[in-house]
């Protein structure tokens, strides 16, 4: 077997040494990370290299893998030949299973050399990476950030820069909100606090307004016990609940309520999955006006991941802004600045408690973020490295 060692200035370079040195059929043995460069050991078999059928190289997978291309193998190709030799079925089988598992194990060390490079060349850009990770904000919103950063060798300015770009991005809606009245519909998924929400927005009115102006209508004919739960808000509030089972009792109600100035709507819970949610949105608050305001309703406690399908599903409705609850039980705040910052979705209100009115309050986008890094220092210190981020082949190009 033919072995050679080859340095290069990063992984990328040394494998492309290896492919024009030994070929595509070349076996990674090792690679270590020097002070300034990157060592790979490779070895090809000549035996193999002449009986062996074009079978996928190892250093090219591992290349490609960082360039997050695909595999030069297809699926269809590996099923034919699968189905040509029937007999050696379970010995391709294997031999693919160990090459899935071998090109894992690369990747794996690709992703730790490129952080750990990537640690010594631009110390400023991982710790800035770090300190955006620890806070929750998404991978893909922290490479963008840092990437789009001009590097001033002050990492606290730098830091002040990304601040700024975050803020940019989260548009706020002042307590003007309810000055300006008209219909505000609150709607999100079940279990976020929409009814408590709504009582407390109609609390915070009736005592600026008084409650003749003011009125509540519920749609959720859904949850077991929502409307009892909003009419004894209803009564302690003094402003009055009406409930409407159909789209054609709704928008009635809008025209006998038309001359109220503020009237606020709550919305049944459905799930972002539910197969319901797209048509009982479209027919309980599609009046062909665009006078109902729709308000998205989020709980701060949620995964960005599920934020983002709640989001998708809906941001149909093209929400004038956004109202986070139950910040008194999340850990960590930047799931819902990444959200915010990623939709432009203007930030209206925020929930901290059961209380009605006192746990409602306005929020600006820089109070949302300092409390977002309050909460990131308290993991910064402990944050994992880049590795167990499954930080690598991403950050080579940050």
């Amino acid at each position: 077997m033919r072995i050679k060692r080859f340095v290069a200035s990063n992984m990328r370079q040394a494998m492309n040494m290896v492919k024009e040195e030994l070929g595509d059929q070349a076996v990674i043995m090792s690679t270590r990370q020097l002070d300034d460069s990157v060592e790979v050991t490779a070895g090809i078999d000549p035996d193999m290299v002449s009986s062996a059928p074009a079978a996928t190289s190892y250093a090219h997978d591992a290349y490609s893998s960082s360039q997050m291309r695909e595999p030069l193998v297809s699926a269809s190709s590996t099923t034919s030949s699968f189905r040509a030799q029937p007999s050696t079925q379970p010995d391709l089988a294997n031999m693919h299973q160990e090459l899935k598992q071998m090109r894992a194990l690369l990747e794996q060390q690709l992703s730790g050399f490129a952080w750990q490079q990537t640690s010594v060349q631009h110390p400023d850009k991982v710790t800035l990476l770090k300190r955006l990770s620890a806070m929750g904000i998404g991978w893909e919103l922290c490479q963008n950030l840092v990437a789009q950063l001009v590097m001033s060798g002050d990492v606290e300015a730098d830091w002040r820069q990304i601040q700024a770009s975050l803020l940019h991005n989260m548009p706020a809606l002042a307590d003007g909100l309810l000055d300006q009245g008209g219909v505000i519909a609150l709607v999100g998924p079940t279990g976020v606090g929409k009814t408590t929400t709504i009582a407390k927005l109609a609390a915070r009115y009736a005592l600026r307004y008084g409650t003749a102006e003011c009125a509540m209508i519920t749609l959720d004919t859904y949850k077991i016990g929502a409307q009892e739960q909003l009419k004894i808000f209803a009564d302690l509030i003094g402003v009055p609940l009406y409930t409407a089972s159909t789209p054609t009792e709704f928008f009635r109600l809008l025209d006998r309520l038309a001359q109220r100035r503020l009237v606020l709507v709550d919305t049944a819970g459905l799930s972002q999955r539910d197969a319901r949610l797209h048509d009982y949105l479209a027919q309980s608050l599609d009046d062909g006006t665009g006078d109902i305001k729709p308000l998205l309703v989020l709980s701060a406690a949620t995964q960005l991941s599920v934020m983002q399908e709640i989001m998708l599903a809906f941001g149909k409705l093209k929400p004038i802004g956004c109202i986070l609850t139950k910040l008194d039980e999340a850990t960590l705040l930047g799931p819902a600045v990444t959200l915010l910052a990623q939709n432009r979705l203007a930030l209206a209100y925020c929930t901290n408690g059961q209380r009605v009115p006192e746990d409602l309050m306005p929020i600006t986008a820089r109070d949302l973020l300092d409390q977002a890094i309050a909460m990131g220092r308290t993991r910064e210190a402990t944050a994992l490295d880049g590795v167990h981020y499954g930080l690598g082949r991403e950050i080579t190009d940050v």
